[in-house]
C-alpha cells in the first residue's frame, strides 16, 4: 500500500460475524491487514473470531453483553446508547496511532459499541469514515419502514409525527427505547455531524439519508465487497426452479414471492428461515432452513431466476450481486437498492413493489428459455466486467482513506493509490 494511510481503527459491535454489517466489517479489516495496513479492532461484545486471529488484526474486545441480553443485564440498553467504556477505550488506542496516518471506521454501532468512539476520535482529530449498512444514522428502527403497516415510512426521522408513531416491529416500548437512542446519539454523541465521511451502498441510501448528514459529509459510493469464485455461467435455461434466499418475514416480500410463484405454475425454493415459514410452504414451496454460504452458492447454481420481493429499500440486496456472479438474472422490487443493479429486461426484471399482478407476469416471462438464458449470461458478463472482489474493494478503500486523509491535512496527495 501506498499513500498516508499507514493505520486504520475498525469499529464494529461484534468482533465475530453476527449479520452483515460485522461481516463487512471483519472481512475489510482482513483484507487491509493482508495488504499491509496495520488494523485494529475495537468492538464491545464477543471473543475475536479465528479470521482476524489469522490475519493478524489486533482485537480489543470490551467484553460486553449485547442489547439482546438487557433483561439480564440492564446496563445493556443504556451502553447501546453511549457507551463510555468504549469512549475511554478508543481515547486510549488514539493515543497510540498518528492521526496524519490513521483513519477510524465505523461500521456497526448500535447493538452494544454506540457512537461514543466516533466522538473520541473527533475530539482527537483523527479523520473517520462510516459504512451506512441501514438507516439507523437517521431513523430510529433503521429501516425507514412502518412494521404496523407493512410499507416504507416517509415520516421524517425523529420529528414528532415519528416519535408518536408505532411502527417499530416488536412493540411501542421497544420504539420508545429507540428514540431515545437516536436522540442520545444525536445529540449526546454528536453523530452523524461526528463523522466527516460515509461510505453509502447505493443510490437509493444515499438519497434517503443525505438530508440526515452533516451539510459538509463527503458521501463515497462504495459496494460491498463480494469475493467469490469465477465460474462459468450457469445455464439457468437448464434449470426449473426459482429461488428466494433470506428471512422469510412480511418486510422481505416472501409472501408475495410464494403467492405469485404458485399463480405462475412456477417451482420455487426459499433459501431461509423465518415466522412465515409454514404460510410459504402452503402453497407448495420448498423452505430449506438457514443454509452456510457454500450451500447457498450451489442453490443459486441450480436456480433458474432469483427473485428478490422486498418491501423495504434495502441498502444494498447483496444475494442479487452473487447471483449475478454465478449468471442468475434477478426479479427484484422497484423499492430496493437492489433494483439498480439491474438492467429491465437486459439482465433481470423490475416489478412494482408489492404487485402480486407485475411479479407473477415477470416470473412467466422467466419461463421462455431463450429469454432466460440470455439475461444470464448479460448479467454474469456485467458482474464479471469489473468485479467488486478484494483486491478492487481494497484499492477503492485505501483511496477514500488516502483522500480523507490529505484532506486533513496529512500531506499532498499521493502518485499512486494503491500498489501490491
Amino acid at each position: 500500500m501506498s499513500g498516508p494511510c499507514q493505520s486504520v481503527i475498525v469499529l464494529n459491535d461484534f468482533c465475530y460475524v453476527q449479520g452483515g454489517a460485522s461481516k463487512v466489517a471483519i472481512d475489510e479489516a482482513v483484507a487491509l491487514r493482508s495488504f499491509g495496513l496495520d488494523v485494529t479492532f475495537l468492538a464491545a461484545v464477543g471473543d475475536p473470531c479465528q479470521p482476524l486471529r489469522d490475519a493478524g488484526v489486533r482485537v480489543v474486545s470490551l467484553g460486553q453483553p449485547e442489547l439482546l441480553d438487557a433483561l439480564r443485564h440492564p446496563g445493556a440498553a443504556v451502553r447501546a446508547m453511549w457507551n463510555p467504556a468504549a469512549f475511554a477505550a478508543m481515547r486510549n488506542l488514539l493515543g497510540q496511532h498518528d492521526p496524519r496516518r490513521t483513519v477510524v471506521h465505523l461500521h456497526g454501532y448500535t447493538k452494544a459499541l454506540s457512537t461514543s468512539p466516533a466522538l473520541a476520535a473527533r475530539d482527537a482529530g483523527f479523520p473517520t469514515v462510516c459504512t451506512l449498512h441501514d438507516f439507523f444514522a437517521a431513523c430510529p428502527n433503521g429501516a425507514f419502514y412502518d412494521y404496523r403497516l407493512q410499507a416504507p415510512c416517509t415520516l421524517p426521522a425523529l420529528s414528532a409525527a415519528c416519535v408518536f408513531t408505532n411502527c417499530d416491529k416488536r412493540h411501542a416500548l421497544q420504539k420508545a427505547y429507540r428514540v431515545l437512542r437516536g436522540l442520545a446519539q444525536r445529540h449526546v454523541a454528536r453523530f452523524p455531524a461526528c463523522v466527516t465521511d460515509f461510505i453509502t451502498l447505493s443510490r437509493r441510501s444515499a438519497e434517503l439519508l443525505r438530508q440526515y448528514l452533516p451539510p459538509q459529509a463527503i458521501l463515497h459510493p462504495l459496494s460491498n465487497m463480494i469475493d467469490v469464485p469465477c465460474e462459468s455461467a450457469v445455464d439457468v435455461a437448464a434449470n426449473r426452479p426459482l429461488v428466494v434466499v433470506g428471512r422469510l418475514e412480511a418486510e422481505k416480500g416472501v409472501d408475495l414471492a410464494a403467492a405469485a410463484a404458485s399463480q405462475a405454475g412456477m417451482p420455487i425454493i426459499f433459501a431461509g428461515d423465518g415466522p412465515l415459514r409454514q404460510k410459504v410452504e402452503a402453497t407448495g414451496a420448498k423452505v430449506t432452513g438457514w443454509l452456510d454460504q457454500r450451500a447457498v452458492w450451489q442453490v443459486l447454481g441450480e436456480s433458474r431466476c432469483l427473485v428478490f420481493p422486498s418491501r423495504w429499500y434495502e441498502a444494498f440486496g447483496l444475494v442479487v450481486a452473487e447471483a449475478a456472479a454465478r449468471g442468475v438474472p434477478a426479479i427484484v422490487s422497484d423499492i430496493s437498492a437492489a433494483a439498480e443493479r439491474v438492467e429491465e429486461g437486459v439482465t433481470g426484471w423490475i416489478y412494482q413493489s408489492g404487485d402480486l399482478g407485475q411479479l407473477v407476469d415477470r416470473m412467466r416471462a422467466v419461463r421462455d428459455d431463450a429469454t432466460v438464458r440470455a439475461a444470464g449470461l448479460a448479467t454474469y458478463n456485467c458482474f464479471w466486467a469489473s468485479p467488486p472482489n478484494r483486491r478492487s474493494h481494497v484499492r477503492e478503500l485505501q483511496g477514500i482513506y488516502n483522500e480523507m486523509l490529505v484532506r486533513s491535512g496529512a500531506g499532498s496527495e499521493p502518485d499512486e493509490v494503491f500498489a501490491g
